[in-house]
């Protein structure tokens, strides 16, 4: 017996459907790639953003179909849309405020609290370790441009090539290397600073 999903149209036919007016078609498309954008999201946002940021792709997207050209490139296309729209969340976080480098969690608790709680020593000193890591790399990325921090996120997430990225965020494969080589240096004289200050 066939699935259900093994008889659905590809994407360039699902796509055909939907320009034609049957626009129950493009849940074809949606089904077909909302695990592998939340997943390129889950790596670009906070967990609280995924959701929102991918929603609104897809809905740019049915809005924008008939722009596509190549359409065996929807998924290609779809990851630009939303990773634009990342770039765009991080602008708006940028211009709110700086982030900050301290040991809290996402729910404000520091880390006394958490140990309090009961956790063990170890425990509670690996995560801890874990949490500080985390905190310099996204005050690190807030150093840099949105768009330099989107295309890190790609780079050092070892999934896409450098032609991947110049494709889906609209550059040329020498603007990605030029804005990951500066990004790099920014981060590295950023790092160096804050550990001057930290001495002095």
């Amino acid at each position: 017996m066939r699935k259900a999903q093994d008889a659905d149209p590809s994407d360039a036919d699902a796509i055909d459907l939907v320009l034609s007016g049957r626009t129950d078609a493009f849940a074809v498309l949606v089904r077909r790639h909302q695990d592998y954008l939340f997943a390129l999201l889950r790596r670009h946002l906070p967990a609280s953003e995924v959701a929102e940021v991918a929603q609104e792709a897809f809905i740019q997207a049915f809005e924008k179909l008939g722009q596509l050209r190549d359409k065996a490139a929807f998924r290609a296309w779809l990851s630009s849309l939303a990773l634009r729209r990342a770039i765009r969340y991080w602008r708006g976080v940028g211009s709110r405020n700086e982030v900050s480098m301290d040991a809290e969690g996402p729910d404000g608790s520091s880390w006394a609290e958490a140990y309090m709680a009961g956790e063990s020593q170890a425990r509670h000193e690996d995560a801890l370790r874990r949490r500080e890591a985390g905190s310099v790399v996204s005050w690190l990325l807030g150093k840099v441009k949105p768009e330099d921090r989107v295309a890190l996120g790609l780079f050092y997430g070892r999934e896409h090539e450098l032609s991947e990225i110049a494709e889906m965020l609209g550059w040329s494969l020498e603007k990605v290397k030029v804005r990951l080589h500066r990004a790099r240096k920014l981060m590295a004289k950023a790092l160096n600073q804050a550990a001057l200050e930290g001495e002095g």
